[in-house]
């Protein structure tokens, strides 16, 4: 082989390599993969689910339930069966992710932001607003991640699908219906959902109105039974966990939870808080469509079955 031809090869393979890098934006700057990523830890259930969706099994995820965590949502749980744990959301386990040998991390940037440094020191790691994103946070990392993992076009497909899944959702809402406020409810606490949330901003895309805007920059926030009855609601979403009792049971013996408006109409919709507020990512979203027509919130008509205010 002469020098002109060595010169070719090498200048080919360089173009292959180049080719093949991959650089996105994220929350903590700029990430460049010399390669699409293979071995993924992901630390938030919206990047599980969102690997699942394209199709990529992760080498590690906050599947753990320390500090307060419930683990994998239901029905994220039978996609996880021999995915190694790595400590939880709120705790990750940095011996558990480094055992994983990931060549990439995705990670919460809210709740992670203090260790993403760490989180560096192991493997190239990408930041995104999953807990306090909207769908649209959502839907743009479903995109960034397709290009991390390699599977950009699955990921532009996923959302193509998705569009159009909720532009068919929208025919069911009811116009001019009154506006909504959606909480999560534990048995300690009422915490609204801004329009700027997750399934606040998710219930406006499939055509109800959110009542609830951001305070400062708290797009979730706590309110008091009183606090509830000053925004004087037309309508309930409430998401509950099956195997807790919800605060709302004892505001319930209170005259004014009575006199809310909601309670009054018979709107007050009742979802599995797992599932709506914690999965996040593609496949999280097509169940909250079905559930969504099939509770006949969108509808604004009495909550179906197991929608039901207990």
């Amino acid at each position: 082989m002469n020098k002109f031809s060595r010169f070719s090869v090498l200048s080919a393979l360089a173009l292959v390599a180049s080719a093949a890098a991959v650089t996105v934006r994220h929350e903590g700057g700029t990430l460049t993969l010399p390669a699409p990523a293979k071995r993924v830890v992901a630390l938030e259930y919206s990047f599980l689910d969102t690997l699942v969706a394209l199709g990529v099994k992760p080498v590690g995820g906050a599947l753990g339930n320390q500090g307060g965590d419930r683990g994998a949502p239901p029905y994220l749980a039978p996609f996880m069966q021999g995915v190694p744990a790595t400590g939880s959301r709120a705790q990750p386990s940095l011996e558990a992710i480094a055992a994983a040998r990931p060549d990439l991390i995705l990670a919460d940037a809210f709740v992670h932001k203090a260790t993403l440094p760490q989180f560096g020191g192991l493997a190239p790691t990408a930041a995104f607003q999953s807990r306090r994103g909207s769908t649209d946070d959502l839907g743009a990392q479903t995109l960034l991640i397709g290009q991390l993992v390699g599977r950009e076009a699955a990921a532009k497909r996923l959302l193509a699908d998705q569009a159009s899944l909720i532009g068919k959702a929208r025919a069911f809402a009811k116009k001019g219906a009154p506006a909504f406020v959606t909480a999560v409810v534990t048995p300690q606490s009422l915490t609204v959902h801004t329009n700027q949330s997750f399934v606040g901003s998710f219930l406006e895309d499939l055509g109800r109105k959110n009542l609830v805007p951001v305070k400062g920059d708290q797009t979730q926030y706590e309110l008091s039974l009183e606090g509830l009855v000053a925004l004087n609601p037309q309508t309930l979403v409430l998401f509950t966990a099956p195997d807790e009792t919800p605060i709302t049971e004892t505001w319930k013996k209170s005259p004014l939870w009575q006199k809310l408006p909601a309670v009054a109409r018979g709107r007050v919709y009742v979802f599995n808080r797992d599932n709506w507020t914690r999965g996040r990512g593609p496949l999280a979203l097509k169940l909250m469509v079905a559930e969504a027509i099939e509770s006949r919130l969108l509808q604004d008509a009495a909550p179906a079955g197991r929608f039901r205010l207990p």
